[in-house]
């Protein structure tokens, strides 16, 4: 049996290349353009390891896209059913550092580093009042691998925890507090802190708007899931002209943001390039999900992080 040609498309996370390159029993093809890619493709390589997706990539030798990144909004699933092409995520490569992440967000909010990094480009020393999290009620949307790590943190740091997750009857986590999504906006207005940590909804349509930022009121936003997830015009709202103290973005929508966005120049925002995966461990965590799944897709048996087809 011939190894399989193996096409890494040149967007790729930290690592992803050492790994592969690393790996035995591959045919690896690294192509520098997207035409690069497709032209792989046609020309017979079976598999695609990628976090983007364009249309010429499926070609009637495609029978696996090894995505690296959690997300899986931007795939057509239901064609790749249709052609046999089996896709698989990574999704618990970077539960640690977007956790870590998102604390990040929540401290320099709450502490008020965001506004400190400005006066440093004054420069001007100012001394402010921030404040403390600890015994504040946080409150996390998407309770999956990455959220399970955030609220593990905040129950660390003596914050009262509750989730949101789809099917609350099948959590079985680390919170005791766990409700359905119809109940998101008691929960807005219940907590000091709302972290969004949940994948797109297929449709694209946001779970945060007017109404739930106006119940969070003068609470801090975290957003380190999608940046559809929150109504992009009632978030600037709410920070220009509403009470909301503070919003921590790595994720926005669009992306990226453009310049004439108010939100670059809010001292309440603090915007980071939706890097909150990103890590030096990446590729090593990466590539046992792909060595795992190489192994099933040679020689068959289960897989890991595979959406299509559905188990």
């Amino acid at each position: 049996m011939q190894p399989p040609r193996v096409v890494l498309h040149p967007l790729h996370p930290h690592g992803v290349d050492k790994a592969l390159m690393a790996m035995p029993g591959i045919n690896l093809e690294c192509p520098e353009d997207n035409e690069g890619v497709a032209s792989a493709l046609r020309d017979g390589a079976e598999v695609l390891v990628t976090f983007t997706w364009r249309d010429e990539f499926l070609t009637p030798s495609l029978r696996w896209v090894a995505g690296t990144g959690a997300g899986a909004e931007q795939y057509p699933h239901e064609l790749f059913e249709k052609c046999g092409v089996t896709l698989t995520t990574a999704v618990g490569v970077h539960s640690i550092t977007v956790a870590e992440h998102a604390f990040a967000l929540v401290l320099a909010m709450t502490r008020r580093i965001g506004e400190a990094v400005r006066h440093m480009a004054e420069p001007t020393w100012v001394p402010m009042l921030a404040d403390e999290i600890s015994g504040k009620k946080m409150a996390i949307v998407g309770l999956g691998r990455i959220g399970e790590e955030i609220a593990r943190r905040a129950l660390a740091w003596d914050i009262e925890v509750a989730g949101v997750k789809r099917r609350p009857e099948n959590y079985t986590g680390c919170l005791e507090n766990v409700h359905g999504p119809a109940e998101l906006q008691d929960l807005c207005a219940w907590a000091d802190i709302l972290v969004i940590a949940a994948p797109a909804n297929e449709d694209g349509s946001p779970l945060v708007g007017a109404k739930e930022l106006e119940l969070l009121g003068a609470g801090w936003l975290v957003n380190v899931g999608r940046g559809t997830l929150v109504d992009g015009d009632a978030l600037c709202s709410a920070v220009i002209e509403g009470e909301l103290r503070g919003a921590g973005l790595d994720v926005t929508t669009p992306e990226p943001l453009p310049a004439d966005s108010p939100l670059w120049s809010s001292p309440k925002v603090v915007l980071t390039a939706h890097y909150a995966g990103a890590s030096p461990y990446y590729g090593e965590r990466w590539g046992k999900i792909f060595s795992h799944n190489l192994k099933a897709f040679r020689e068959g048996g289960p897989w890991e992080n595979r959406l299509v087809p559905k188990d």
